[in-house]
């Protein structure tokens, strides 16, 4: 099992193609409100498909802390219901 990680994006180089979505398996509120993949959000699949499949390389990834792991499950209840 692969470690969970946060992911981070480089703004000024994102060209918003929407690559890191297409290939990622996380459920749909994994996306961030620019419609790439979430960022501040801890990904437990950790597969980095969508750091792979970057055009311009502005994907990079940090090993998710103890604390962010235990409380992922709430931030994450609370993302979806904001978007209902």
């Amino acid at each position: 099992m692969n470690k969970p990680v946060l992911f981070d994006i480089g703004w000024n180089a994102c060209i918003n193609c929407g690559a890191c979505v297409a290939v990622c398996p996380q459920p749909e509120p994994f996306i961030s409100d620019f419609d790439t993949i979430a960022v501040n959000t801890v990904c437990d699949i950790a597969c980095m498909v969508c750091e792979a499949i970057c055009p311009v390389t502005t994907i990079t990834h940090r090993d998710a802390t103890a604390a962010e792991i235990e409380v992922a499950p709430l931030m994450q209840k609370n993302n979806a219901k904001s978007k209902i």
